[in-house]
């Protein structure tokens, strides 16, 4: 019989685990890969992502402010916009990163 050995738990990286409860949600971040190229407005990122109802953007939109990752100015008269925040702005490598990977598998 073969002896066994005991392997150490394994465990979750806390703060893997932290940032994917922001951009492992559905939407969060085409959201902020979206605002990389200029500011806009709630209709325009709607459209701009398309398949979003207006209440998941909204949603999404609430949890990236909650987050620090996006900010949102109203500048009157006009409507408000979303920015990313230097927070948000910091994820931008790792996106285009993950955008380069997913157009090398649909290409192969």
């Amino acid at each position: 019989m073969a002896a066994r050995t005991t392997l150490a738990p394994l465990t979750a990286d806390a703060d893997i685990t932290a940032a994917f409860e922001v951009l492992g949600l559905k939407w969060n971040g085409i959201i902020l890969h979206t605002l990389a190229t200029r500011p806009a407005r709630f209709g325009e990122l709607h459209t701009a992502i398309g398949h979003i109802s207006t209440k998941m953007l909204a949603d999404r939109l609430r949890e990236l402010l909650d987050a620090g990752l996006v900010t949102h100015d109203r500048l009157p008269p006009g409507p408000a916009t979303y920015t990313l925040t230097p927070d948000g702005r910091a994820l931008l490598p790792a996106l285009e990163w993950i955008r380069s990977w997913s157009r090398r598998r649909r290409t192969t």
